[in-house]
């Protein structure tokens, strides 16, 4: 049980450091690495990534990078939308064979766009605001509501797609953006994983093997958040993303 173990420690570690990764790179790896069918990969990921983001969350708390009101109104959206999604996919798609075949292919069209954007961010493609831009609630809301739609549905978007909705639209401070998503995606996960958990759609003890990786690789990112080049990072980030979802959408 190596290899799980070792990539939790690589996914929580980029869950800390960037915010970005979990679900984009976890479900991935069961998936096309263990060979785990998608339904019972984005239930086994979503609890992963909940406990995993918990700890993240509370560690970015200490050195005040989350504003936890800014967390709750994004929280105000995104519950209740990834509880619709995560419940639709329990209830209505009844078909397991033909559910794997769309959850995969939805996944791969996420990884590619979130990808894609991320790395325009990361060549300058894509002009901002240098000036610092904070979000009003109602936004925060509405953005929220998408990433968590998405999270029931896939297990990706508590942190690449919330992360990059956020960097389109505004400019905060790389340490609180980042604190703010994974203290977000915290909340966001418990939902959804919760509803998997209930339907009997996680494999328990490939969570264990992959949380004695991830707690450290989490503690590791949020030290390494101001002290890493996010350009870096992310840049080598959306390559990953890029080959892992051209190859779930084929």
């Amino acid at each position: 049980m190596l290899l799980p173990v070792l990539a939790g420690l690589g996914v929580g570690a980029l869950i800390g450091l960037t915010g970005m990764g979990g679900g984009a790179i976890m479900t991935p790896f069961l998936i096309l690495v263990m060979k785990i069918n998608p339904i019972l990969a984005v239930g086994t990921d979503l609890v992963f990534a909940a406990i995993t983001k918990w700890f993240g969350g509370l560690q970015h708390r200490r050195p005040n990078n989350v504003g936890l009101r800014m967390a709750f109104w994004m929280a105000l959206g995104s519950m209740p939308a990834s509880f619709f999604t995560s419940t639709f996919v329990l209830t209505r798609l009844k078909d397991e064979a033909s559910t794997n075949f769309y959850l995969a292919r939805i996944l791969g069209i996420v990884l590619i766009l979130v990808s894609l954007y991320t790395l325009a961010r990361v060549f300058d493609w894509i002009k901002v605001d240098p000036n610092l831009h904070w979000p009003p609630a109602w936004a925060l809301t509405v953005i929220g509501a998408i990433g968590g739609g998405l999270v029931g549905l896939t297990s990706v978007g508590s942190g690449t797609v919330i992360m990059a909705s956020l960097l389109i639209f505004y400019s905060l401070p790389a340490n609180q953006l980042v604190g703010l998503d994974v203290m977000h995606g915290a909340l966001l996960t418990t939902v959804p994983a919760g509803v998997y958990a209930f339907g009997g759609l996680v494999d328990w003890p490939l969570v264990f093997w992959m949380l004695l990786g991830s707690i450290p690789g989490a503690w590791l990112g949020t030290r390494l958040v101001q002290r890493v080049p996010q350009r870096l990072v992310r840049g080598a980030l959306s390559v990953f993303l890029i080959v892992a979802g051209v190859r779930l959408f084929l």
